[in-house]
């Protein structure tokens, strides 16, 4: 009487297990073609990511170098400026009280270098804050 139920429990298994590892091995195959196919989109968006920090980089190298270039023209006319400043007289240990030295053509050489090179050093500002929103700009165009 159990050999008839015990036989049947085993088919009953059997068939089980058999439609489990059939469940099984397709659910793999299609895990791994879902796994490839994932790997596949994966890869296109690092690409696509690749290509617009490239792109990104590009534009940001020549802001940073078009900075670098006025930079380069502001500490030359600098220096220029500061050559022909220090042919002017320096201050006398005494200043008149006539006003006389107060107007931009009778500054003495060490209030005009000094004026100068604040002027020089706003400007250079100046061209880094402009250089720093292009930047910006740069970058949050291409990222939207």
């Amino acid at each position: 009487m159990f050999g008839f139920l015990g036989g049947l429990n085993l088919q009953i298994i059997a068939m089980v297990a058999a439609v489990a590892i059939s469940f099984g091995a397709g659910w793999a195959t299609n895990g791994w073609r879902l796994n490839g196919q994932i790997t596949r989109e994966h890869l296109a968006q690092q690409q696509a990511i690749q290509k617009k920090e490239t792109e990104n980089q590009i534009h940001v190298d020549a802001i940073r170098r078009n900075k670098d270039e006025q930079i380069a023209t502001i500490n030359s006319k600098l220096f220029d400026a500061i050559d022909e400043l220090r042919k002017r007289k320096s201050r006398p240990a005494t200043l008149p009280t006539n006003g006389q030295s107060g107007t931009g053509a009778t500054l003495y050489s060490e209030d005009a270098i000094f004026l100068i090179r604040e002027a020089a050093r706003a400007d250079i500002i100046r061209t880094a804050l402009q250089a720093c929103y292009l930047q910006y700009d740069q970058v949050t165009r291409t990222t939207e």
